[in-house]
């Protein structure tokens, strides 16, 4: 008769890899039972030690940021008269200044820092004051000529700059504008010139604004409807309760941008008000953005009275209500209407 054996199966031991997997995913499941609190999908919390990805906050809109800011930002010389409007890519800013230029007309200085569109356009020339701004903002100043004066003062190297007049970056002209209001340049082109001059390796303390957050709100008396008025030009806001923003409008007509069709709004307008004086038989004006002096906040319907002021060149201009508080911003973008004594405001 035959015998049968048994064969007795040998219990492997677990080998190091899998001890390894096991303490891992135990690891995993602890950190997330108690380092981990979801709140609208938005993680916070985590074991001491362990640093939470900071949200990125744009100090220009308040907005969160998807992507790391860069160093500084750029801001463009836009023209604002005659065939130059349509302007191309107002919609990407985060902040526009409209300043008085001579012959009692404007233009603007659009700052782009959380998105910057495929290209910059119609580009016109620079002032001393347009270089005052940059400098405030720490940003990189484009612009297609000068003045006397803002070319002398762009020359002793107070910001980085492009300028059509002696840059190797190739700027263009558009065929559905007259010169000089087509001048434009790709973004492409911009950015090799950073790269290649280094002026994003170094991270600058960008100013910054105070917001408005949750369900705060200002107080003020209602302003849904503003005008200005120049001896060339009239322009319009009015405020929209269901988007809280406000579309601006030229002489009654809708205000777009070139490239999108869409009206241009702002969740914010501010009104800076300075004193201009002639500075040349040209009727290029000079004015002082250090002096201080009366500003007024539009944000959702309403209008915040006060003042602004500013230590110096290298300062950020801090805008105050008649209370002593820093005014606090709608969360989105802001067009900045510096304005002298030859603009008629009302509103209501």
């Amino acid at each position: 008769m035959m015998e049968t054996s048994r064969k007795r199966r040998r219990r492997r031991k677990p080998g190091k890899l899998s001890v390894f997997v096991i303490i891992l995913a135990a690891l995993v499941v602890i950190v997330g039972a108690i380092g981990i609190v979801s709140l609208g999908g938005k993680i916070i919390g985590g074991l001491p030690g362990i640093k939470d990805k900071e949200e990125i906050i744009n100090p220009l809109t308040g907005e969160v940021s998807s992507e790391d800011l860069p160093a500084r930002p750029l801001i463009v010389s836009i023209d604002n008269v005659g065939d130059a409007v349509p302007q191309s890519w107002l919609s990407k800013t985060d902040m526009v200044y409209e300043f008085p230029v001579e012959g009692k007309q404007t233009r603007l200085q659009a700052v782009y820092y959380g998105q910057f569109p495929e290209e910059f356009g119609p580009i016109r020339s620079t002032r001393p004051y347009f270089v005052d701004l940059a400098r405030e903002y720490k940003g990189i100043f484009l612009a297609h000529g000068w003045s006397p004066e803002a070319k002398s003062y762009l020359m002793s190297d107070v910001v980085p700059y492009i300028n059509a007049m002696n840059s190797d970056c190739e700027f263009y002209r558009v065929s559905d504008k007259s010169a000089p209001h087509n001048s434009y340049i790709k973004w492409e082109e911009v950015k090799a010139k950073i790269d290649q001059q280094g002026w994003w390796d170094e991270k600058q303390d960008i100013r910054s604004f105070d917001f408005l957050k949750g369900a705060q709100t200002n107080e003020g008396e209602e302003a849904t409807s503003l005008t200005f008025k120049y001896a060339e030009s009239k322009f319009e806001f009015t405020y929209d309760e269901s988007s809280g923003k406000y579309t601006r409008t030229l002489a009654g007509k809708k205000y777009i941008d070139h490239e999108t069709g869409e009206s241009i709004t702002a969740s914010n307008v501010l009104v800076q008000k300075v004193s201009s004086s002639v500075l040349d038989s040209k009727g290029r004006l000079k004015i002082d953005m250090c002096a201080g002096g009366e500003a007024i906040l539009f944000t959702g319907g309403v209008a915040v009275k006060g003042t602004w002021s500013r230590e110096d060149l290298d300062s950020r201009t801090i805008f105050k209500d008649n209370e002593g508080n820093e005014f606090k911003f709608t969360v989105g973008n802001t067009w900045v209407e510096v304005t002298d004594q030859n603009c008629d405001l009302s509103y209501k």
